[in-house]
């Protein structure tokens, strides 16, 4: 696992410079808990930066906690798909899972190296492009319209599929499918929304899922098998947004205890 990278030039607010050196000067001394908790208050502050989900899933994975952690990694990678960092720990993270299950809606590779301006760039990357070649396509069809000059039409045609191009980028990375991670060792799928009903399936600390559908504290999901079934949802953390801190662990029980 990399070491922890404390990226304090993201931040402008003294308040969470403190913080985020708090969670860092943490992590360095291998209080872990505290570094969660420094690293969280600043999402529960809606600052939403990748450095700051790369850190958090950082303290998460060296608490031995696969879920929050995989969870993590995977907000830093939805705001920066070439943070390298986070998606090498990501990797090693789902390796450690009991199924290695891989992410649903994975896209082949020919889609990954046809499409890879869209994978590549993160969310408001690819929306300012879609602003700047926007304007620039009315600039160009502005001066072609007063002034009549050899290719200004056909440049203006491309600036115009390009600016389409990138904001339908931006928008599908505006909405991007559901994804939750397990957070308990046995997480059970069930038939319908009911304990009663039949498990279909079970899942594991940090196996990623699609959720669909959502109702009366249970989230329809599927994973990357194909696999579907009713999950409680209290036993997963969505990768959001929103982004929602992840239950604490049940208290483990002395062995030979008996169960409520």
């Amino acid at each position: 696992m990399n070491l922890l990278a404390c990226m304090l030039m993201l931040y402008g607010a003294n308040a969470y410079h403190d913080t985020f050196n708090r969670g860092c000067a943490a992590f360095s001394t291998g209080d872990y808990a505290a570094a969660i908790q420094a690293f969280e208050q600043i999402v529960a502050e809606d600052v939403t930066e990748p450095a700051v989900f790369y850190n958090l899933g950082n303290a998460y994975y060296r608490s031995g906690r696969l879920g929050p952690a995989i969870a993590n990694y995977e907000r830093a990678l939805h705001l920066d798909p070439g943070f390298e960092n986070a998606r090498e720990n990501l990797a090693k993270a789902v390796r450690e899972t009991k199924h290695r299950l891989a992410r649903p809606g994975m896209p082949p590779d020919w889609k990954l190296s046809l499409f890879f301006w869209h994978y590549d760039t993160g969310r408001y990357t690819s929306y300012r492009l879609a602003m700047l070649f926007w304007w620039a396509f009315w600039i160009t069809a502005t001066v072609r319209f007063w002034r009549p000059v050899r290719y200004l039409r056909r440049t203006a045609a491309i600036l115009g599929v390009l600016s389409l191009i990138f904001g339908v980028s931006a928008w599908h990375k505006a909405h991007p499918m559901t994804l939750a991670v397990a957070v308990g060792d046995r997480v059970a799928a069930h038939y319908g929304t009911d304990d009663s009903e039949t498990v279909r399936f079970e899942l594991a600390e940090g196996d990623r899922v699609a959720v669909d559908k959502q109702t009366d504290g249970w989230m329809r999901v599927t994973t990357a098998n194909g696999d579907r079934g009713w999950v409680h949802a209290g036993e997963l953390i969505p990768v959001g947004p929103p982004y929602v801190r992840p239950p604490e662990p049940a208290p483990s029980q002395p062995e030979g205890a008996a169960k409520p």
